[in-house]
């Protein structure tokens, strides 16, 4: 077995666990509120490899269920999911090696999700450079193709899951993810971003649902950003 494929290996193993947990149990909960949809099951599937983003993935049931078009359905996914435009620009670095050729990156940042973000950036500089993406790789495949049976499976099962459950079982995501970014914080400018974001928020969805998440972590992490190098300022 080449180094490559014993990374890949390594990253399947690593995300069976918490990760594939908390995933296989937020799409249960998106497979059983689908069926409740116009959307088909192949739908759902597809979408969880071609999206992979639960939340992109939710804002495509909810307008294809009241015929929006194509269009707009399309844009409304692509505004869901420019959150992870900085999860990539931070991420693609760690994974860059002279032995990749550039469109392997292209390809590998649409694995780039929520949860391997904040498990894989941690992990990544312990593993040799030449075999991160293949870490990577092995740890979001895994993840997604739990995600596409556990939501078909959830599909199915619908009748049998009460409604405020499916909810709660999409929103587990989120939830780990604070959890981990939590758990996972070694510096002060960390902690204040998520102090400040999540005061922030409640209150910033108060005055623009709309818009509230975007505001609170752009104000949240420009007033840890000045707050912290205040601090440094002041130490020097």
């Amino acid at each position: 077995m080449t180094a490559q494929a014993a990374a890949f290996w390594q990253g399947a193993r690593e995300s069976v666990g918490a990760p594939i947990a908390v995933i296989s149990a937020s799409y249960l909960g998106l497979g059983a509120y689908s069926s409740t949809t116009d959307v088909s099951v192949w739908a759902l599937v597809v979408s969880t490899f071609t999206i992979w983003a639960l939340p992109g993935q939710l804002v495509m049931i909810d307008m294809w269920s009241v015929a929006a078009p194509m269009v707009a359905v399309l844009l409304a996914v692509m505004l869901t999911n420019v959150r992870f435009l900085p999860m990539a620009i931070t991420m693609v670095p760690l994974l860059r090696d002279p032995s990749h050729p550039r469109w392997h990156y292209y390809v590998t940042a649409h694995f780039i999700a929520m949860t391997s973000w904040v498990v894989c950036m941690p992990r990544l500089p312990q593993i040799a450079a030449a075999e991160r993406m293949s870490y990577f790789i092995g740890f979001s495949l895994t993840c997604i193709v739990a995600g596409a049976i556990c939501g078909t499976l959830g599909y199915y099962i619908a009748g049998s899951i009460p409604q405020a459950v499916q909810l709660g079982l999409i929103y587990l995501t989120p939830v780990n993810f604070f959890v981990l970014l939590v758990g996972d914080v070694r510096e002060r400018m960390g902690g204040l971003a998520l102090a400040f974001g999540a005061a922030a928020g409640p209150l910033f969805h108060l005055l623009t649902p709309q818009w509230g998440v975007v505001l609170a972590g752009l104000v949240g992490g420009t007033l840890a950003f000045g707050l912290d190098k205040m601090l440094k300022a002041r130490r020097v």
